[in-house]
């Protein structure tokens, strides 16, 4: 795996874990 390969790879990973964290937030405010 070259450099630009595990580049690309944080970027889809930490794009992933922004999408988790904003729907677990929409989650709590529409469950209260």
């Amino acid at each position: 795996m070259n450099r630009r390969q595990s580049d690309h790879l944080m970027m889809i990973i930490i794009s992933l874990t922004i999408l988790i964290i904003i729907l677990t937030y929409f989650i709590e405010i529409n469950s209260v």
